[in-house]
């Protein structure tokens, strides 16, 4: 059992929170230690029956290339909301934590809708999304006249002791 804690930076305008939109968010990772094409979609409220004794899991693969099966949970109460500093930064801030038997995360791609808070009204922005290639949103508070945005969303994998 090796966990791996998800961190992700970005810079931010005019916002204070950014969170996923629940428990039916999909977490989009590439894995394995060959190289896979594919995104595959980890849902906390999604759970695989083990083939072998007890156990459920929210994502299990079978590597092509040596047969191994990978598990992987999303480690319950670890989703936390994404608070921004002074400078107006999520500065690599644990978002998720993935308990992982057999595969590694390597990336993540955001898409899947986001919940985002206004600095000044406290509005709640429940469709935040980030397009294929896209690591930037915008949007307008009409509360409070002024523009809200995140730019460069970027993130990374730590693997955890």
């Amino acid at each position: 059992m090796v966990k791996y804690a998800l961190k992700v930076s970005c810079a931010v305008e005019n916002l204070n929170q950014l969170s996923t939109s629940g428990p039916d968010f999909e977490w989009n990772l590439k894995d394995c230690n060959e190289a896979d094409p594919s995104w595959h979609a980890i849902c906390e409220n999604k759970k695989i029956e083990g083939k072998h004794g007890p156990g459920t899991f929210n994502f299990k693969m079978k590597c092509k290339f040596c047969s191994n099966v990978g598990t992987v949970d999303v480690v319950k109460g670890s989703i936390k909301p994404l608070r921004t500093n002074d400078n107006n930064l999520i500065d690599n801030q644990l978002a998720v934590i993935f308990d992982c038997r057999g595969i590694e995360p390597v990336a993540f791609d955001p898409q899947g809708t986001w919940i985002a808070k206004s600095d000044e009204t406290n509005t709640q922005f429940d469709d935040v999304e980030f397009g294929a290639e896209e690591d930037s949103w915008a949007g307008y508070d009409e509360k409070g006249k002024c523009p809200v945005s995140i730019d460069n969303f970027k993130s990374t994998f730590e693997r955890l002791k």
